[in-house]
């Protein structure tokens, strides 16, 4: 029997953060999966997958992104960028990247002060925004959902995110 990984906690205030965030889901789904060892948490949405994750920022508060992993093995073109870019421009909060052949879109806000309202409506943006354009993406520029990713056992999401903030930095 594997023993429980323990969660690492960078700052006290990450640590409130993560907690208020996890009382907050457990209100909120039905059903979540808690990443332990990199504090995050996972949900399905339509034919996305979500990731909430917590990191410090500073001393005194932490970062919480909610991301969806949109479409997975797409390769990268001037008018599939240039999709992105035009809905980027159009959505009211978060935005499309593209790291490698993955395209992910997310939103992010400080946590200190959290409000339900405010995780509800990250939650709500990005889940329905990855829903509504990944089967046109995917129909329109190939490669596959993160549902279809899942059930081909292609998408690890830890592994995914972590190549993706290697990536971006």
């Amino acid at each position: 029997m594997g023993s429980k990984r323990e969660k690492a906690f960078n700052t006290a205030c990450q640590e409130e953060v993560y907690r208020q965030v996890k009382a907050y889901l457990d209100e909120l789904v039905d059903e979540h999966f808690d990443d332990a060892e990199h504090c995050d948490f996972y949900l399905k949405y339509g034919s996305t997958v979500l990731e909430i994750s917590i990191d410090p920022y500073q001393e005194d508060d932490a970062v919480i992104e909610v991301l969806a992993f949109c479409v997975q093995g797409v390769e990268p073109s001037f008018e599939l960028m240039s999709e992105l870019m035009k809905v980027n421009a159009e959505v009211p909060l978060g935005a499309f990247s593209m790291v490698g052949e993955h395209v992910f879109f997310s939103h992010s806000f400080l946590g200190r002060r959290l409000r339900p309202e405010q995780l509800i409506a990250s939650l709500d943006v990005v889940a329905n925004v990855s829903d509504e354009y990944d089967e046109k993406l995917v129909s329109k520029y190939g490669g596959e959902t993160a549902i279809d990713r899942l059930r081909s056992g292609g998408l690890r999401p830890p592994v995914q995110l972590a190549a993706r903030k290697a990536d971006s930095n």
